[in-house]
């Protein structure tokens, strides 16, 4: 018999038991992407900067500029509005000296927006004028210093306005690094810079002691009370001592001497027996009865009484006044009186000589 030939392994689960099965590959991790960097925010216009490349810090922009301009000649809402942007309430705790500031603000941006400036340069030149008028304040200065005390007088607050208003109208050339002209914006042309001096100078500078002590010393307020007498009128007369008072032959009413029809006719409507006549002569005897009916003795108690009611209610420091008055009127008298006997008594000696000198030329 022919040898058999050996037999191949037996393969156990499609596996061949001489050889080891491949490792699984492990599962792939996802990748995680790098989150998506936002966007960087866009670059503020013009008229939302708050802060130059000069240094200068704007107040106000461009846009709360624009905001003013567009409430007209509202200026009740205007300043309602910009003591709300500039929080003047804090910065000015004074009612009275935040109503100085804000209306020296409100009148810059009024000729800024006649001059026909953009909101930017409106904006830039609210900013000069705060800064000058932050230069006037101190705190910590007395009512009774003089104005040479001042950290900052005249001179010194023009010499920054001045500098600060050439920064912003030249622009310095491209790779200059001088640092006097090294940042500087061309903002302003050069008219609009002569302008806005020209206001400048007849407005802040020109009362520049007055803004200064106004922003620096409280207001004082004072109080006086005065008592002011009123002349009572005069009593009227007693009517129980009324007496009739005939009138003169001829006498008529005014509205007697028209009747109806405008022409003619009687007070009576044309009564016939003249009892309307009677009637209207009572009647204005009663109503008529005046002051030179009654007794003098009468008027005189009543005027005396009005009158020392009147001295009773003069106070002390009119009677010194009327006093003085009096005194000043007859001292002025006496010298106009002196006056004019002096110009008689030349006059007289003139005229004496004149008559001398014909005399004597007659004789002649």
């Amino acid at each position: 018999q022919a040898p058999r030939r050996a037999s191949p392994p037996p393969l156990v689960r499609g596996r061949s038991l001489g050889r080891m099965a491949p490792k699984a590959k492990p599962p792939e991790e996802p990748v995680e992407e790098p989150p998506e960097e936002p966007p960087p925010p866009p670059e503020p216009t013009e008229d939302e900067v708050t802060e130059l490349s000069t240094g200068l810090q704007l107040p106000l922009r461009g846009l709360d500029v624009g905001r003013i301009w567009a409430l007209g000649e509202d200026y009740g809402a205007q300043a309602v509005l910009l003591a709300e942007l500039l929080s003047l309430e804090e910065a000015w705790p004074s009612a009275t000296q935040r109503q100085i500031a804000c209306d020296l603000y409100m009148y810059n941006l009024s000729h800024s927006k006649a001059m026909c400036l953009t909101q930017r340069q409106a904006a830039v030149f609210h900013a000069i004028m705060a800064r000058v008028l932050d230069l006037m304040r101190c705190p910590n200065t007395s009512q009774q210093a003089a104005p040479k005390d001042m950290p900052c007088d005249t001179a010194k607050g023009f010499q920054e306005f001045q500098q600060l208003l050439l920064n912003h109208s030249v622009s310095s050339p491209p790779d200059f690094d001088w640092k006097p002209y090294k940042d500087r914006l061309d903002i302003f042309r050069v008219s609009e810079a002569k302008l806005l001096t020209d206001f400048a100078s007849v407005t802040l500078f020109k009362h520049f002691l007055l803004y200064q002590f106004c922003t620096n010393c409280e207001q004082e307020v004072q109080t006086l009370r005065v008592r002011r007498t009123i002349q009572r009128p005069l009593p009227p007369p007693d009517l129980a001592s009324a007496r009739h008072r005939p009138r003169p032959k001829g006498w008529k009413l005014k509205s007697q001497g028209l009747g109806q029809d405008g022409v003619g006719g009687g007070g009576s409507q044309g009564a016939p027996d003249g009892s309307g006549e009677a009637d209207m002569d009572a009647v204005g005897g009663a109503a008529n009865a005046t002051s030179r009916d009654l007794p003098e003795d009468s008027l005189e108690g009543a005027v005396d009484g009005v009158g020392a009611e009147a001295v009773e209610d003069v106070s002390p420091e009119e009677q010194e006044i009327n006093r003085l008055v009096s005194e000043k009127l007859a001292e002025k008298e006496r010298e106009l009186e002196a006056k004019l006997a002096e110009r008689e008594e030349a006059f007289l000696q003139k005229f004496t000589a004149k008559q001398e000198e014909a005399k004597a030329g007659k004789k002649k």
